[in-house]
């Protein structure tokens, strides 16, 4: 057995050697060994002066970071193919500009400004989302179990040294080289480093690579390589983290793919079009050319990427103070979908903080007093880093025992809790006593063991169920006689009471239509308790029912003999309140398939073994307290126990969703206003009407087009702060529904400002008219006017939309936040002040009489926009377009108890009807 444990050791580490290709290594790790051989660390670890002299020496126990330069990183957001078209645009006015035609330098200006502007923006932007980020990695540093001048204490892993000596434990991440030490095994997963599934058994002597998990046991063990020496860091640069495009970049590329492919069709027509009726001269061609090129910039959504992550990046930064740290910003928007979430019993619904009540006693020679001692002694003495059963039950016993007495009873071996004996045992030496074991754990396991056990065994399990019946925790506690033989003596009877806000926080889930399902490792009774006091609903069902449970081929359930109707296992799955007795491989099969169901799920978790489920839910949630390894799985980490900062995290994802989704649609109606104004604009000869006009198509200089562009959306930057009401159910993009009020609001906005274009027309050489006298004096303008007229329509139209794209209802039925209302004054200001006291580019100033006319005129149509924008959602609404009211009825609706043939079919269908629409995006 030994020499088949070393071959497979070797053969693991031949697959890890395999990953490298370097031919060194063998002779690298021997060198190394010998170094670390020279250490002669003893078995009190090194001391705080040692430690302190080593990390001189080796160095930090982290990978060195390739430092950027930061002037490339600069350049490098002048470089993409949107500042490539800002830079063709700028070009061809720099063309001009040389053949002598110096009334483009204005526009080339301020196309050069534009280009240095965003790139700079970008750059801080991104600059300041890396130092958050290292920031919260920093907040989320590794610890490690260090024996230091002889004592464990917790430090940050970064701190090992060469020679230390740290205590591995089940759901941690070994935090450097370790060479194991100790007559025990561990289990350790090395997936992250081979791609093997299967765990590795290790002994004594064996090396656990960095970065690996401990899915099983507990041991100390001698750091033999740290930081860029480990396996890990000098695999690292063939380590790549696979990033998955996550819904929300999904959906903002469908937006900008639709906005560019419409951009891009109209804009060619365009240039067709100018092309045909300007001239084949190069100076015509270039006006032609830097007009197209100006009209593409303006239609394409530039800071749409920049507004979105903004955005994300603010509410990171708000959940971060709510206790919340979100490692990808994508999850965000996904938790404002969220339908489902799987909450761990146990210090998220609970305190976690477990009291010992009475114990129940089953030898006439045993006390309180000695049970609480004997189970203390099962327990492994650490000064730090003990999990909460064995804290309490050491608390307990120090009550009526010293410290010093205790270390009379040395610990000469100890087992660890493992999930597949279910108890803990620890071998006594006493000067008195002699030597003896005790063992503590799960009741039944430690009946098996037990002389006593069969004759015990009915009236112990009769006592753990009923103390499971009201709510308690049941461990059975033995020790061994003067034979060697396990007696059982007694049981105790531990409970973790819910937390005080846990009831109303799941309340107040579900009245945001999310579902909260209790996934528990605990007997089905304690669930049901803890459920029954927390008004979660009692349909608990333990795995053993769910493995039990009859899989139609059908999916759905069957008439049974007699009539009854059976629940399949997918159908109880979805019409639980909760699960019990379960496995890691239960959690993961739970998630996916309410995730089959269509829902988005959220899965809590704390241990290694809950890594795989928090990986397959849309959103993974380490709680507070979390192993290493739940941790690097989770997309958000709590840094503070509960519930209830889940619930605020899901609140504000959902003010975060809606002021991303209304910046959507705001900048798709935005496009199609402009896109389709200047289509249908070119169409327009300027010449056949005003005698100054030098063009026979309508068109704006480039330097009034780049400054609609720029106002708007550096005024719309601000919404990643506007006021908003988060729903009330969870969040779906339905972009049916958005591209259908983008295309009222665009549309609408696009027919005011062409109705304005035919009003403008009418003020030329034909002299004036009813309509044209309330506009300018006399009825009569110069197309220089008309021009002016129609930039500050254009400028005022595009800007207030967003304030009918930011709600459902009338656009006054929510105020504005201060920073948006705030940036819009100044906006719409400046663009009056530009149409009334300036002229460039051919336009002329405009009286204060006309841009007040064209105010009025255009809050005209913003009443109709709005009219019209309520009008679609009504009927989107009345013909079920799009389900907006989702999931919610779905939960409300959900039978508490067994579902009926036609009632499981219903559901379902109705699920995957409801909420299909999240993969295809319609």
């Amino acid at each position: 057995m030994e020499s088949e444990h070393k071959q497979a050791l070797l053969a693991e580490e031949g697959k890890l050697a395999g990953a490298i290709d370097s031919p060194d290594l063998a002779s690298e790790d021997r060198l190394e060994e010998k170094k670390t051989d020279l250490l002669h660390t003893g078995s009190g670890g090194l001391t705080s002066q040692e430690a302190a002299e080593r990390l001189a020496e080796y160095g930090y126990n982290e990978l060195p970071e390739k430092e950027e330069n930061i002037i490339l990183k600069f350049l490098s957001f002048f470089w993409g193919p949107m500042p490539i078209m800002i830079w063709l645009a700028a070009g061809v006015e720099l063309a001009q500009c040389l053949s002598g035609r110096t009334e483009h330098w204005p526009d080339f200006g301020v196309l050069i400004g534009l280009q240095i502007v965003n790139g700079t923006v970008a750059f801080l932007e991104e600059y300041n989302a890396g130092n958050a980020i290292a920031e919260l990695k920093a907040s989320l540093a590794p610890k490690a179990n260090v024996k230091r001048d002889g004592k464990f204490r917790i430090i940050k892993a970064r701190e090992l040294v060469p020679g230390d000596i740290v205590m591995l434990q089940i759901g941690g991440v070994v935090p450097a080289d370790v060479r194991l030490i100790g007559d025990f095994e561990l289990s350790i997963d090395q997936a992250a480093l081979t791609g093997e599934s299967l765990p590795v058994t290790m002994r004594e002597g064996d090396t656990a690579k960095m970065g690996s998990t401990v899915r099983r046991g507990e041991m100390e063990a001698m750091v033999v390589k740290t930081g860029a020496d480990t396996f890990f860091g000098r695999a690292a640069g063939m380590v790549a983290k696979v990033e998955q495009t996550g819904r929300f970049q999904r959906v903002l590329n469908s937006v900008m793919g639709f906005l560019m492919g419409l951009a891009v069709v109209l804009v060619i027509i365009i240039l067709g079009v100018l092309l045909a009726e300007d001239g084949t001269s190069s100076g015509d061609i270039l006006t032609s050319i830097g007009t197209a090129v100006v009209l593409l910039i303006a239609s394409i959504p530039i800071a749409m990427q920049v507004v979105a992550t903004v955005t994300m990046a603010v509410g990171a930064n708000l959940l971060a103070k709510k206790k919340a740290i979100v490692a990808r910003l994508s999850a965000i928007e996904e938790l404002a979908g969220m339908h489902t979430l799987c909450s761990d019993k146990t210090g998220t619904l609970t305190l976690n903080q477990l009291h010992l009540d009475k114990p129940v006693i089953f030898r006439s020679d045993m006390s309180e007093e000695r049970l609480f001692f004997l189970s203390a002694l099962a327990a492994k003495r650490l000064d730090e880093g003990q999990d909460a059963i064995d804290s309490c039950i050491m608390n307990k016993a120090l009550e009526k025992i010293s410290k010093a007495e205790m270390a009379r009873f040395e610990q000469v071996a100890f087992i660890p809790f493992d999930p597949s004996i279910k108890r803990t045992e620890a071998s006594i030496l006493h000067p008195e006593e002699g030597m003896f074991k005790v063992t503590k754990g799960a009741a039944p396991e430690i009946l098996q063991l037990c002389q006593n056990g069969k004759q015990l065994e009915t009236k112990v399990m009769k006592t753990v169920d009923n103390l499971a019946s009201r709510g308690y925790r049941a461990l059975g506690v033995a020790v061994t006689d003067k034979e060697g033989a396990f007696q059982f003596c007694g049981v105790l009877s531990l409970f973790d009471p819910p937390r005080v806000d846990t009831k109303r926080t799941i309340e107040r889930a579900l009245e945001m239509g999310v579902q909260v399902k209790m996934i528990t490792g605990d007997h089905t009774a304690i669930a049901i308790e803890t459920a029954r006091r927390l008004g979660m609903g009692c349909t608990i069902h333990s795995v053993h029912q769910l493995h039990q449970a009859p899989r139609t081929t059908d999916a759905y359930p069957v008439e049974a003999a007699g009539g009854v109707v059976l629940n399949n296992h997918d159908d109880m799955i979805l019409a639980a309140d909760g699960f019990a007795e379960v496995l890691p491989e239960d959690k993961y099969k739970i998630v996916e398939v309410l995730q089959y169901s269509g829902q988005i799920v959220g899965m809590t978790g704390d241990g290694v073994n809950d890594a795989p489920a928090l990986k397959k839910a849309e959103i993974g949630i380490a709680v507070e307290g979390a192993t290493d390894a739940a941790r690097a799985a989770a997309d958000i980490v709590l840094t503070e126990p509960g519930l209830s900062v889940i619930i605020d995290a899901m609140i504000m994802s959902r003010k975060i969703f809606q002021r991303v989704r209304n910046y959507c649609i705001y900048r798709i109606a935005g496009t199609i206003q402009l896109i389709f104004f200047f289509f249908v604009a070119i169409f327009f000869n300027p010449q056949n009407n005003f005698d100054d006009a030098d063009y026979k198509n309508f068109r704006l200089p480039v330097l009034a087009v780049v400054l609609i562009t720029l106002v708007n959306d550096a005024c719309v930057l601000t919404i990643s702060r506007d006021k908003v009401k988060p729903a009330r159910d969870p969040q779906a993009w339905h972009l049916r529904e958005v591209f259908i009020i983008s295309a009222v609001l665009g549309f609408t906005a696009m027919a005011g400002s062409i109705v304005l274009l035919v009003i403008g027309f009418q003020t030329g050489n034909k002299g004036g008219s009813a309509i044209t006298n309330i506009f300018f004096d006399k009825g009569t303008a110069s197309f220089g006017q008309v021009q002016s007229m129609m930039f500050l329509n254009l400028c005022i139209s595009d800007l207030i939309t967003v304030f009918a794209a930011r709600t459902r209802g009338w656009f006054f039925s929510r105020a504005p936040g201060g920073a948006l209302l705030g940036a819009g004054v100044i906006a719409v200001a400046a663009t009056t002040f530009l149409a009334t006291v300036t002229s460039f580019g051919g336009m002329e100033k405009i009286t204060g009489r006309t841009a007040a006319v064209v105010w009025a005129y255009t809050l005209v149509w913003f009443l109709i926009q709005d009219i019209l924008k309520q009008l679609s959602y009504y009927v989107i609404t009345a013909l079920k377009i799009v389900d907006r009211a989702g999931y919610l009825s779905l939960i409300k609706q959900k039978p508490k108890a067994h579902l009926n043939v036609e009632g499981i079919r219903k559901f379902s269908q109705q699920i995957r009807r409801s909420m299909g629409s999240i993969g295809n995006f319609t």
